[in-house]
This record gives structure tokens, sequence and C-alpha cells, in this order.
């Protein structure tokens, strides 16, 4: 494994299912343990990155071939404990599995070419271009055994996937990774309805900062030396719910407009 820490999930599972069937947790009169796995990447530094994981940490980036070959350990645990579960306490325990990460890692664990690709989706086959259609009924559509065993067949998939035992209605966004990117995103618009009206100027600039400050949330813009562009603080994820409730759009719109944004 070089430099990377793994750990045994069915050791932590050993350790940790007899204590959860003496807290009651874990019932005689159920032996299905909902296991929810997770991973992401994390800048650490300037250079330097890491992956997490439940049980696995490794310096380096989120890669497929990377993952393919660090995660070989864990992916077969997870594998077994699906097929054949897992004894403990006594116990003969089954397992269904869940993943859970934002849509970067969770493409790279299916195989898709890109989160920002043609056919990005991972449960069905709409395109960049339909993404906007609300007038198709999209479902979930792929299942994992196609994409396991004919992936090329599949839009948009390049690799097999690599969380190949755990179904696709058993895969999930991890909510708050939506939350801030939702967030970002709207943040964006509004600057981008001041800029598009020519009112992006020092005194809104400035009007944006004052009303931050009274949401108390650390704010500022500032001119790029190279490329001239306006940037602004990144903000964190309760500043981010802060200003989605309470900044006061009025100040920089009409209000019917106000309202309507």
């Amino acid at each position: 494994m070089g430099i990377g820490i793994y750990r045994s999930i069915k050791d932590i599972l050993k350790y940790i299912i007899p204590h959860l069937k003496e807290e009651k947790v874990l019932r005689l009169s159920d032996t299905t343990i909902h296991l929810r796995i997770s991973g992401d990447g994390r800048n650490v530094g300037r250079k330097i990155k890491h992956v997490m994981l439940t049980t696995v940490l490794y310096p380096g980036t989120e890669k497929y071939n990377t993952l393919e070959f660090i995660l070989n350990p864990f992916l077969n645990e997870l594998r077994s404990l699906k097929e054949n579960g897992l004894e403990a306490a006594g116990i003969l325990w089954n397992f269904e599995l869940y993943f859970s990460s934002d849509w970067k890692f969770l493409a790279i664990c299916l195989g898709l070419n890109g989160p920002t690709s043609n056919y990005f989706c991972p449960w069905c086959s709409c395109s960049k271009h339909q993404h906007g259609d609300l007038s198709k009924d999209w479902r979930i559509e792929k299942n994992m055994e196609q994409i396991a065993t004919r992936y090329k067949d599949v839009n948009g998939h390049i690799h097999p996937p690599l969380i190949d035992m755990i179904a696709i209605d058993h895969i999930i966004f991890d909510e708050l990774h939506v939350f801030l990117r939702i967030t970002d995103r709207l943040w964006e618009l509004v600057l981008a309805e001041i800029k598009e009206r020519d009112l992006f100027n020092d005194l809104t600039r400035e009007v944006i900062v004052k009303e931050m400050q009274r949401l108390k949330v650390s704010f500022c813009f500032w001119e790029n030396k190279e490329s001239h562009n306006w940037e602004y603080t990144s903000l964190m994820g309760d500043d981010k719910e802060k200003v989605l409730r309470f900044f006061n759009l009025k100040l920089l719109f009409r209000p019917s407009q106000a309202q309507l944004i």
C-alpha cells in the first residue's frame, strides 16, 4: 500500500457489532446491517492532496487508475460482505450496501467519463443538452450488472465500475455537497445579474460587503492584478446558509425581482 493507510472493514465490524448488539442498535429480529460507504478528496495544501474514505487514507489525487489499485483490498471485502455476510457476536449478519459522495468522486467510482461530460448522470442516459428539459420523466434506467459487464455499451462509461457490488438505486449524493454547490451557483447568478445590468461598481460592492458584515460573514472583493477580474471570498458552509436565508436582495434589485430571486 506504500504510504497509504488501510484498515480491514471486517475487523472494524467485528469490533463494533458486539457493542451495537449490546446497545440494542442491532437486533436479533433483523440480521441485516445497512452499511453506507463514502469517499472524497481533500486539499491539505497548495501541492498536497489526500483522498479520504471510511477505512482508507492515501496521499494522491482522485483518478480511476489510482483508486482501482488502492481500493482493491477494500472492494474485495465489500464484495465478500455482500455475497457471504459476516459472522460476529455469534450471528451471521447480512449487508445492504450504500454509497454516498460528491459527483466527481462518484463519477470516478462508476467509471464515468466525468461529471461534466456529455453523458454525466449516474442513473440515466440524460445528456447535458437535455438536463433542462422538464417535459421528460427521467427515471433510474441503468443497472449495475449492465454497467459492470458491458460498460462500453452504456453512454458515458469508459471504465468498469469500482463499486459493482452496490446497486444503482443504493447510490446517493451527499446532501452537504449538493447544498454547497447549489448555493455557490445561486450566488454566482446574483453577481452575474448585477454585471449584466452594468451595475457591478464600487458602490454595489460596498453595499454587498456591508450587508455581509450585518450578517457577520467575513467577505470582501479584490481585483486580480493579472486578469483584472474581480474575485471574492469563498464562503464556508454556515456562512452560505446565512447568505441564502437572510441576505437582503432588495438592496440590489427591485422588490419584485428580489422576491422572485
